[in-house]
């Protein structure tokens, strides 16, 4: 009975946190979603917000965005951390150290900084159509063509580092055994048939952590949006679900539909996080 009230006083800060910044903000923000304002007065519309949402271009775009941004992003931010990763393991545990560590510093740097920076490299004239130019080849609407804004959003997003990922393969890779390349180097295995057939297969549950990461990530960008493209980009080819919502409801005054783009925005998280959670259980039963 007693450690069952310590264990309660200890958790109870923690519930306190989670009470006050997530669940009180979710019921207001479900609760306003189910209103609107119509000469200062608040009208309940029940679903009307969220069946108005559905009918949005914006909305969709925003989403079918996400999916182009995962396209260009996931590749390199996983695929380059995860190389970083398996490097590292050639060298001393000083080396390692140092080498997570200049990896994480990028990310450091606040997001709206390093869109600062960007918006000055991906200027007409700015370093990087300077250094097109200088190699003989056209400068690039980076600002004005879809498809190239796109592709600085992509470039900003992962200039910020994958620090975060080297630093998780990397503790995974610490938690293999030793006996498992033992014994493969008893088998006779080589170094890169120990990656492929040993390393790659422990380290894929943490690959879909990252990618479900980088879903989460891309969906939540707004300071590069805000920074580089203000009204979303040419034709809304940078729109975000969050920068969307940002938009809707405080460039538009529209706070209660905002709202229930927010409560959508939670529930595709949530269903995001529940479909890598089945994955990895469906291959976690295959193995």
């Amino acid at each position: 009975m007693m450690r069952t009230r310590a264990a309660l006083l200890l958790i109870l800060p923690a519930a306190l946190l989670f009470v006050y910044s997530f669940a009180v903000p979710l019921v207001m923000v479900v609760r306003l979603s189910l209103f609107t304002v119509k000469d200062g007065i608040e009208v309940f519309v029940g679903f009307s917000n969220y069946l108005r949402a559905f009918q949005d271009s914006l909305f969709w775009l925003s989403y079918a965005n996400v999916f182009w941004f995962v396209l260009l992003i996931a590749p390199l931010g996983i695929g380059i951390p995860y190389s970083i990763a398996l490097f590292l393991q050639r060298f001393t545990r000083p080396v390692q150290s140092a080498g997570r560590f200049i990896c994480y510093v990028p990310s450091l740097a606040s997001g709206l900084v390093i869109a600062l920076l960007w918006k000055w490299l991906l200027a007409r004239g700015g370093l990087i159509n300077e250094m097109l130019t200088y190699i003989g080849l056209p400068v690039v609407a980076w600002i004005g063509s879809p498809i190239p804004a796109k592709i600085a959003i992509a470039m900003i997003s992962l200039s910020g580092g994958g620090g975060m990922f080297v630093i998780l393969f990397t503790a995974v890779i610490y938690s293999i055994p030793k006996e498992l390349r033992e014994a493969a180097i008893v088998d006779g295995a080589t170094d890169r048939q120990y990656r492929r057939l040993v390393l790659r297969p422990l380290l894929m549950p943490t690959v879909l952590l990252a990618l479900l990461l980088t879903i989460v990530g891309v969906m939540q960008m707004w300071s590069e949006i805000y920074v580089i493209f203000p009204t979303g980009g040419p034709y809304g080819s940078c729109l975000t679900p969050v920068y969307d919502i940002f938009m809707t409801a405080f460039i538009y005054s529209r706070p209660n539909y905002g709202a229930a783009k927010g409560v959508i925005l939670l529930i595709a998280i949530a269903a995001v996080v529940a479909i890598q959670r089945k994955i990895e259980a469906l291959a976690g039963a295959y193995r």
